[in-house]
């Protein structure tokens, strides 16, 4: 396939899928050793909250300084940074000097790095490809997500247990710095004229952003999508899913059934629009699977028994992945004037930070009393979001490979 031909291409991404699976080891090696020094799971969930303040909080500023410097650049210096802070716990675990106050300072740290990282690699893939090589482009990096979703865990489970935690921490550490240096593979942005950076600067870039955003019919469709897919997904998989495998057996092995007739299918779903290519008439694909999933999220929690249930989420995790996973990032990188890539991708990243919360409270809540009837307000979102797209004659239009926004 073309992209895999591209140098650039596949030496960044091949350091970014060694740092994801960098990442999903160390996050099994991070709660074992929370776990074990405090015994405290309250001590793990108040890590992860202090690690996820800062992406809420300044994820637009990552955006403003992408746009200002380069993808490439925020890429390589968020990954220098992380590397050595989790290497410094690797080092203080290994040696027997680790305190808890250490992990809240690693959390900040890397929550900071984060929210910049995440709307630098969001933006590099259309300086790394051709327009039209984006859709393949953004299905091999879902597949190597996906995969990596598969090995990391187990690798990081696998070093844990043999090794101890603060090995597999270093892991991460290492695969950080390498990530660094195949970033350095990706083009900068080139030199143009700009106001020197201060507080006020970036403040004024960002309105830019968002004045953007609010101009453009199709960024204000793609944040319902994401919002509506927020206030869902995120307690249909944090406790509905954990809620309807107890229902269905005592063993956690229907957990794991659940969540990997999702990760099976999420991986053949990118797999098949990497082979095939995306079609063009995008807005017709997404209203329709908008629908489908609202049904399938009532129909789970409907579901007679695990089989049904799996099979429920391979038809849905297949085209999620095929039409939003692959889809909706394409349909921004085609779509958005590159100098403005960053600040629309931090602010299309907003609703999962804000309703990721309210989605899983809201659900737990509902599910102690019902499961049918938390599944069937999680499917809420999805179904008033596909009616309002049915509705709308500029989202039934949508494609993947418009002229980008002026």
């Amino acid at each position: 396939m073309a992209p895999l031909r591209n140098r650039r291409f596949t030496v960044v991404l091949s350091g970014e899928g060694l740092s994801m699976i960098g990442d999903a080891a160390f996050a099994v090696a991070l709660a074992w050793l929370v776990l074990q020094e405090t015994g405290s799971v309250v001590a793990l969930a108040s890590i992860l909250l202090v690690q996820a303040i800062p992406g809420g909080l300044l994820m637009l500023f990552g955006g403003a300084i992408t746009d200002r410097v380069s993808p490439r650049t925020v890429m390589v210096w968020s990954h220098v940074v992380r590397g050595l802070a989790v290497g410094t716990v690797a080092v203080l675990a290994g040696t027997g000097n680790l305190q808890l106050w250490q992990l809240y300072v690693l959390a900040v740290v890397i929550g900071v790095a984060g929210a910049f990282f995440g709307p630098a690699s969001e933006s590099v893939l259309p300086f790394l490809l051709p327009a039209e090589q984006l859709p393949r482009g953004n299905a091999l990096q879902g597949a190597v997500e996906q995969s990596v979703m598969i090995i990391g865990p187990l690798l990081g489970g696998l070093l844990t247990a043999w090794l101890g935690p603060a090995v597999a921490i270093g892991l991460n550490a290492l695969t950080f710095l390498v990530a660094a240096m195949t970033a350095r593979a990706a083009p900068g942005r080139e030199a143009a004229p700009r106001e020197p950076i201060s507080a006020a600067v970036v403040i004024k870039e960002i309105g830019e952003g968002l004045r953007l955003a609010r101009r453009s019919h199709e960024v204000r469709i793609v944040l319902l999508i994401v919002g509506a897919s927020a206030l869902s997904y995120s307690g249909l998989f944090a406790v509905g899913l954990p809620a309807l495998a107890q229902s269905f057996s005592a063993s956690a092995v229907a957990l794991g059934t659940l969540i990997s007739a999702w990760g099976v299918a999420q991986l053949l779903g990118t797999i098949s629009a990497a082979i095939t290519g995306l079609p063009r008439r995008w807005g017709l694909l997404i209203i329709g699977m908008t629908l489908v999933e609202a049904t399938a999220f009532a129909l789970l929690g409907v579901s007679p028994n695990i089989f049904v249930a799996s099979a429920i989420l391979v038809v849905v995790g297949f085209g999620v992945a095929y039409s939003s996973d692959v889809a909706l990032p394409t349909f921004i990188q085609t779509r958005t004037p590159r100098e403005f890539l960053g600040r629309i991708s931090s602010l299309i990243g907003l609703p999962r930070v804000i309703f990721g919360p309210v989605s899983i409270a809201l659900l737990g809540g509902v599910l102690t009393h019902s499961i049918g009837w938390g599944f069937a307000i999680a499917a809420i979102p999805m179904l008033l979001v596909g009616i309002r797209l049915v509705l709308d004659p500029a989202a039934r239009k949508l494609r993947t490979d418009p002229e980008p926004v002026s």
